[in-house]
């Protein structure tokens, strides 16, 4: 049997016959898929995986309607471009869901995912979309909340770069970028072919070329190998500089910002798609940073949202539309190496906007969200400034 077929194999036991609607005929894979396969490696993953979708099964299996929009992330995994976002899904309804089969009493019903409301009631309407869809609404607290992957944009970029320029020399046996792990996404992201000229510029000006330093972007130095061997990069780490250059990417979600109810952003971060984030003090500092800079950092801006984002049509500043953001949790999911396949084996942190319009830090929803965290709680209440 092919991987995605011993997959197909998988979910159909757990959630019945015609789970799986992927082709098994698909040679692509991915990590996800790949460790589910592997016979002598990942037993901790394939035990921990195999039980989390077990869990999503007993949680949904009373509601088909609850249960269908669920069922489209587990297919998801099969993707080789889409397995990502459906995992992180998994692993935060798996975690949201965690008190219903613990006998709390916070969810009267499992958490309702892929849910649609009129792009009037967010910033989407600002934003030029037909609607305000978000991944989940937890009823029972009053909160609606979107799932992103927190993963590593810029060794993504970097990777692809490496592949065009192997491609274009196939004599160069690897090549490996010098950097701080905190450097901006969005400037790489700009200027990506322009990088990737100037570095083949440099292998046709010199073919034995050993290292490069580049004028399109200073902070990246390349080391070039053209003969088989051990090769090594040096690349450095700050959390606040990485929490400063990436905390803006979270209004690349204001259309999911809720005008009149608590909207939560989950960013959720895996070392299949995030190598930086360790588990160690500085993800703490990191994710404290990162939560600080979004509710408070803009307070005295008057800076226009539109001047982030041209397709703003509203009024607001970046401070404005940072307050419609209620709160961001952040999970850290540990299923590649856990010994404890009962667990959801989710590391929750939860920080909330102290500035926000719908504010949770008094309300209802506080005694959900404890119950949820197993890492870091805080509202900021004595460092708003």
């Amino acid at each position: 049997m092919t991987h995605l077929e011993n997959y197909a194999t998988l979910i159909n036991s757990i959630f019945g016959p015609g789970t799986a609607t992927f082709s098994t005929d698909l040679t692509e894979g991915n990590n996800v898929i790949g460790a589910l396969n592997n016979p002598n490696d990942f037993n901790e993953f394939k035990q921990n995986f195999t039980a989390r979708l077990k869990r999503i099964h007993q949680i949904y299996s009373a509601d088909a309607g609850l249960l269908e929009p669920i069922l489209v992330q587990v297919n998801e995994i099969a993707s080789e471009k889409n397995w990502q976002g459906a995992f992180a899904e998994l692993s935060a309804f798996d975690h949201l869901n965690k008190e219903i089969l613990t006998g709390k009493n916070y969810l009267f019903s499992p958490i309702q995912a892929d849910v649609t409301l009129p792009k009037e009631s967010s910033f989407a309407k600002e934003l030029g979309k037909q609607e305000t869809n978000l991944d989940g609404y937890i009823e029972s607290v009053g909160i609606y909340f979107d799932i992103k992957v927190l993963k590593d944009n810029v060794n993504e970029i970097l990777e692809g770069i490496y592949k065009d320029l192997e491609e274009e020399f196939p004599t160069l046996v690897n090549i490996m970028a010098e950097y701080d792990m905190g450097i901006s996404y969005s400037i790489l992201q700009q200027k990506r072919n322009k990088l990737l000229k100037e570095l083949s510029d440099a292998v046709v000006a010199k073919p034995d070329i050993y290292s490069f330093r580049s004028k399109e972007i200073p902070e990246l130095s390349f080391v070039f190998s053209w003969k088989r061997g051990v090769s090594s990069a040096l690349r450095t780490y700050g959390p606040y500089r990485h929490a400063g250059n990436h905390h803006t990417n979270i209004f690349i979600y204001a259309n999911k910002f809720l005008k009149d109810q608590p909207t939560l952003i989950i960013l959720v971060s895996f070392p299949w798609y995030n190598q930086i984030l360790n588990q160690n003090r500085e993800l703490e500092i990191f994710q404290r940073s990162y939560a600080r800079r979004v509710f408070c950092q803009y307070k005295n801006d008057i800076t226009p949202f539109a001047n982030y984002n041209p397709k703003f049509s509203g009024t607001e500043t970046i401070y404005g539309v940072s307050n419609y953001l209620s709160g961001i949790i952040f999970l850290n999911d540990k299923t590649i190496l856990s010994n404890d396949p009962d667990s959801t084996n989710v590391d929750c942190s939860v920080y909330l906007n102290p500035n926000a319009k719908n504010n949770l830090s008094r309300s209802i929803a506080t005694n959900y969200l404890h119950e949820i965290c197993n890492e870091v709680y805080d509202d900021f209440a004595d460092d708003n400034y």
